[in-house]
Order: C-alpha cells, then structure tokens, then sequence
C-alpha cells in the first residue's frame, strides 16, 4: 500500500511546485499527544515463540487504546518539512493470564508536503518511518515458569494527512491522522537478552493528534 501511496504524493508535491521561487527555510519545534486505537497480532490471547536453544513462550497483549506523547524538531522549505519525531506512551494491556502497564516509544522520521502555503491554513500529505519498541514487564515466561519482561522492537512506514494554522509566523497548531504499520520482529528477556521471534508481530495503529508548533 505505501508503495503506491508515495508517488501519489510525491507526484501532488511536484505539481504544486514552482521551482523558480525563492526558498524560505525555517525550523520548528512542536509537541502535543496522540490518541492512538491498535489492532492486530497484540490480540491479548495468543503466544509466540523465540528462535533461541533456551525456550520460552512471549505472550501477545492487547493494546487496544493509549495516549502518545509526541515531539518533533523540523525543517521547514517552502511546501516541504522534513521532521525527526519521538513519541512516548504507557498502555495498559491485557491478556487472558494477566494485565498491567507497558511501555511504548518510537523515533523516526517524517515528510510532508503542505499544499496552500504560503496561507496561514495548510492542508499536508506525506509519508514516515520509524523504529519502535513495546515494553511489557511480565509477558515471557521460561522452562521453569519464571515470568520475564519482554520488549518487542522492530520498524515500519506510517502514512498522514495533516491540516495547519499558522495564528502568526511564529505560533501554529496542526491536527492530523496518521496510520503506522508496526512490524515487530525482535524480543528482548531476561532468559535470552534479544532473541528472533519465530513469526513476525504485525500491528496497526490509527491515530489522531494534536500539535503545538513554534517556528523560527
């Protein structure tokens, strides 16, 4: 899918583009929180096996709905911005043997193209990738039946459809729906540090975010 979303915008930006205008480069900070809703193979009933000598079983939690953190530093160039992104949530999950709180975090990077600059209202399109974690305090367990944390890790693309106000040049707010697919196909325990899973974790996540940005 996101193979055939990227040159669908890519081509956009390029239409929109007038590549005899100056350029006017600024830089932004902005912060604010995600709603984030998930769903996939973190269903809360299933387990999953490591690819190590020593066997233990990674149980599979749900994480149906949390709130993200979320940070960005940007570059901003006409239409363009390009951001490096951090995010930071702590779930509560559940599993049919237990529940608790996990740990999420992600960092990656982002493009858009914001089409009607330079008005003070911008719609924006673009594309993202990231490395991520999930940190579940107790959700391995091993031959002994002795219960270890397990921190999922892994990458994967996300897409986002963004609208800006820019109160003045410097203050702007930006909300925006961004769906992230997750492939999650490491894990960390106790037993075996970090181990291969033997199938891959996939999860979705659809969120909606609000952000403040300071530009300069």
């Amino acid at each position: 899918m996101f193979r055939s979303v990227l040159p669908l915008i890519l081509f956009a930006s390029f239409l929109y583009a007038d590549f005899n205008e100056g350029w006017v480069k600024k830089y932004a900070f902005a912060a604010g929180v995600d709603i984030v809703v998930t769903k996939g193979d973190l269903d809360g009933i299933s387990g999953i096996n490591s690819e190590e000598a020593i066997q233990e079983n990674v149980i599979l939690p749900e994480v149906p709905l949390f709130l993200v953190y979320a940070f960005d530093a940007r570059a901003l160039a006409n239409a363009s911005s390009i951001a490096l992104n951090f995010g930071l949530g702590y779930p509560k999950y559940e599993h049919k043997s237990q529940k608790g709180s996990a740990r999420y975090f992600r960092i990656g990077f982002e493009y858009q193209y914001h089409f009607l600059w330079p008005e003070p209202f911008r719609i924006g399109t673009g594309v993202g990738y990231e490395f991520s974690s999930m940190r579940f305090p107790k959700a391995s367990i091993g031959e002994e039946g002795n219960w270890s944390y397990a921190n999922f890790t892994g990458n994967g693309p996300h897409a986002v459809l963004s609208a800006e106000y820019f109160f003045t040049e410097n203050i702007a707010v930006e909300g925006a729906i961004r769906y992230r697919l997750l492939y999650l196909n490491r894990v960390a325990t106790d037993l075996n540090d970090v181990s291969k899973l033997s199938d891959a974790v996939w999860q979705g996540m659809g969120e909606l975010g609000i952000r403040g940005m300071f530009v300069f």
